[in-house]
């Protein structure tokens, strides 16, 4: 992934897509990302580091598979993004 891109080459999957990815969330003990796919007017939200896809819209049951295969075989990557997202200094362009 780079500059919040991922292209997806699997199987029928071709299209550019944007991926945005949350800080860091907390819910009691539990520690998690979001993680927003985005491909025109489809879209899907998953969370890491369970690699589900929790709602969607537009994408297959194929392609909806494929992404949560990304989420599961790319966890520790986007845990360590998410580490580095502030979203005060997003907010205020520093």
């Amino acid at each position: 992934m780079e500059d919040g891109k991922v292209i997806v080459k699997e199987g029928k999957i071709s299209e550019e897509m944007s991926v945005l990815v949350s800080g860091m969330l907390h819910k009691g003990d539990k520690t998690f990302v979001r993680v927003s796919f985005l491909r025109g007017k489809d879209w899907a939200e998953g969370i890491v580091p369970d690699g589900v896809i929790e709602k969607s819209e537009g994408f297959t049951k194929e392609e909806i598979g494929k992404l949560e295969d990304y989420l599961a075989g790319d966890k520790d990557q986007i845990m360590k993004q998410a580490k580095g997202v502030n979203p005060v200094r997003k907010l205020f362009g520093i």
